[in-house]
């Protein structure tokens, strides 16, 4: 392909006579993932084998950026691009589920974690919240601690924006099959990356509704109905929790009032005694 800049029409890039090998690139279709060039593999998702198109590139953000390229290639700030772009062949992509991902580049784990994360969004939506779950865990095999720890900037942003969804649907998974104590602790990973997140609190204040934790659960849901006021959901299971609560107070309350009542008999000894005489 021919890369130009919109601004001045000079090419940037020219991988057909600046390519050592004098072999094509590769490119990923359909990547958004990369930090750089998505414009252009969303563009190339769409093509076919032997055809030629032109793909323009209006918003930077898709292109290099508000920082550009000063390196090779040398694109500057808040470039539009036009890309001539010929596909001279395609290989589908084979994925194993799962296995190892230690060889796989940065985006090409996260592109694979992102695809079990849509698979399991359709199966939760046909109400197989078990399988849905096994492909949320897989997506989370991607992007386990030791790969966390490697990433930084572009990489570690794309990868909590991933991982925080997916904790989401494994705790509104597990809220329905009743595994709420899981559903607490995935409520729990996505507060650790964005406190104040709504969902969040308001599943895992379902969650702790349903075990009795009802204190916490109240803590949780008033939170949630702080940070989004308009979530009817919100204000129904907060209604809900109020109403278990004002039952355990008043079962509480007849508790103790049988416990501290003199009983009959203690009373009558008593009178008794104070009725007898010397």
């Amino acid at each position: 392909y021919i890369g130009r800049l919109q601004s001045r029409g000079t090419i940037f890039l020219d991988t057909k006579t600046e390519s050592q090998s004098r072999q094509p690139v590769r490119i990923t279709a359909g990547r958004h993932t990369s930090p750089k060039e998505t414009g252009l593999n969303l563009g190339v998702a769409s093509m076919r084998m032997g055809e030629r198109a032109m793909i323009y590139v209006q918003d930077p953000k898709y292109g290099y950026g508000e920082a550009g390229s000063f390196s090779f290639p040398a694109v500057p700030p808040l470039e539009a691009l036009t890309y001539d772009v010929e596909c001279v062949d395609f290989e589908t992509n084979q994925e194993d589920e799962g296995g190892d991902a230690s060889g796989l580049l940065y985006e090409e784990r996260l592109e694979r974690a992102e695809k079990r994360r849509l698979i399991g969004n359709q199966l939760f939506g046909e109400g197989r919240f078990k399988e849905a779950l096994g492909k949320y865990a897989v997506a989370l095999s991607y992007m386990d601690e030791d790969f966390m720890m490697q990433l930084e900037g572009f990489y570690e942003t794309k990868a909590f924006e991933l991982k925080v969804p997916i904790h989401l649907n494994m705790a509104a998974c597990q809220l329905r099959i009743k595994d709420f104590h899981t559903a607490v602790y995935n409520c729990g990973e996505v507060l650790k990356i964005q406190p104040e997140n709504a969902k969040a609190f308001f599943r895992r204040g379902t969650a702790r509704h349903a075990l009795g934790q009802t204190e916490g659960a109240l803590e949780d849901l008033q939170k949630a109905v702080q940070l989004a006021p308009d979530d009817k959901a919100i204000a129904k299971e907060l209604m809900a929790l109020k109403a278990t609560l004002k039952a355990e107070r008043a079962a509480q309350a007849k508790l103790f009032k049988g416990a501290f009542k003199p009983s009959p008999s203690t009373v009558t000894a008593a009178d008794r005694q104070q009725g007898s005489g010397p």
